[in-house]
């Protein structure tokens, strides 16, 4: 069963409170930003994100969740999960 928005939202503050970035979140967007990265998911269901020169543009939500932490743990960071 996909993660719920409200899950997916909880994911994404989870992984700012590790990064040190403020999270954006109202009821149809939630993403994170900082250097050479970028997260953004959609109400709609389909997000996108960006780690230094790899990107993923309208793909699910939860599949750029996954993929953003998985480049992001390569990169070094330390996320909590």
């Amino acid at each position: 069963m996909p993660a719920s928005w409200s899950d997916l939202r909880r994911r994404v503050a989870r992984i700012g409170a590790s990064l040190d970035v403020v999270v954006r979140s109202d009821p149809e967007v939630c993403g994170l930003s900082g250097s050479g990265y970028h997260l953004t998911l959609h109400h709609s269901g389909y997000g996108d994100c960006t780690v230094g020169t790899l990107t993923l543009i309208d793909c699910p939500n939860e599949l750029v969740l996954i993929e953003f932490e998985r480049w992001m743990r390569g990169a070094g960071h330390s996320l909590v999960p």
